[in-house]
């Protein structure tokens, strides 16, 4: 049985969308990675083997796996929905900085204090709710000087929106222990201090750059610990089809991104991503930037089905070796160039 659920989606724009991504997932089955489930029950999905490779740290959680994935780096991950997320909590000497705080399907306040005692910093690689679930549980909160992340912060979403999230075919119950489905929601949270593009996050021994790289939303970040060699690139960059349908995105936007960070890029020795799995080779930004550059330049044919010409008339589809994009076809002009 093929699964499909919707995480980036406005709930009006669900239905529309569901056909789409199905038929795209039956297309891309090897890389479609967290919106689909080939098992009956995410509490039976096996974890990816990526993680086998890294050393896991225990905590009393059934819902998060952490994992070390570098010298003060714990990918803190939510491996049994398909989300399939994963936020970082980022140590240094004098304080720590948790990036993203996921589904909120369960606490990750407490988790967080199982691996540190320091003063923790909230900053969000973006406000899709999949990565602010749990914002309201932290009083320090960092957050990029845009419109629609206050919306975010001020309003929450409503059960009615998120409610998909929490569904028998999208998550492991059993996980959840004591969760209540029904009450689901995205919780208002308050902005300590709003920040732009260059804010320097100062750990102690770790400093970390944080690079405005709209695109995906208008609030997407990067962010780079240039001493270190690691880049955290939140849903600009992930080992799977990356998601470039929503209202918020802006295609001419992401590509500009992209071309900073494959400037900020050198030297790196490890990018970690947002889903998925959390480790991936610095030779991703560039194949990225290269991929995306032969979309938008009408280089590269979109992955049909059978013999058709596209896959549906909602997005279209396009499949490289270890990612790939789905951009909602009113993006595109002629031969894939981006609209202005």
């Amino acid at each position: 049985m093929i699964i499909v659920a919707l995480h980036k989606l406005d709930f009006n724009l669900m239905a529309k969308f569901q056909l789409t991504l199905l038929l795209t997932c039956m297309i891309l089955i090897s890389s479609c990675n967290r919106i689909v489930n080939t098992n009956e029950d995410w509490c039976d999905q096996e974890l990816r083997s990526q993680y086998s490779e890294l050393q896991e740290i225990e905590t009393s959680s059934n819902w998060f796996k952490v994992y070390l994935v570098a010298e003060g780096v714990f990918a803190i991950a939510e491996p049994f929905n398909f989300q399939e997320v994963i936020s970082y909590l980022i140590i240094g000497n004098d304080k720590a900085l948790l990036f993203d705080t996921g589904m909120g399907i369960s606490s990750i306040r407490l988790v967080v204090e199982e691996l540190t005692s320091l003063p923790i910093t909230v900053l969000n690689s973006h406000t899709h709710y999949d990565h602010i679930g749990s914002n309201y549980e932290f009083d320090n909160i960092l957050a990029m000087n845009t419109e629609y992340t206050i919306s975010r912060a001020e309003n929450g979403m409503a059960h009615s929106l998120v409610s998909h999230e929490v569904s028998s075919e999208a998550i492991c119950l059993e996980r959840a222990q004591g969760f209540d489905t029904t009450a689901y929601h995205i919780k208002p949270f308050t902005i300590t201090e709003l920040i732009s593009d260059g804010h320097i996050i100062d750990l102690g021994n770790r400093k970390l750059e944080v690079i405005a790289s709209p695109g995906h939303t208008p609030d997407a970040v990067v962010l780079l610990d240039k001493e270190g060699g690691f880049m955290w690139t939140g849903d600009t960059f992930y080992e799977g089809p990356i998601w470039l349908f929503d209202p918020e995105t802006d295609l001419m936007a992401y590509q500009t991104s992209l071309e900073r960070l494959l400037e900020k890029s050198k030297g790196l020795t490890k990018v970690f991503t947002a889903h998925n799995t959390p480790v991936a080779e610095p030779i991703r930004i560039t194949q990225l930037k290269t991929a995306f550059t032969e979309i938008i330049n009408g280089e590269k044919a979109p992955k049909t089905a059978g013999d058709t010409a596209h896959v549906n008339d909602d997005a279209i589809n396009f499949e490289f070796e270890h990612f790939a994009f789905s951009i909602r076809r009113d993006l595109l002009g002629e031969k894939g160039i981006i609209k202005r």
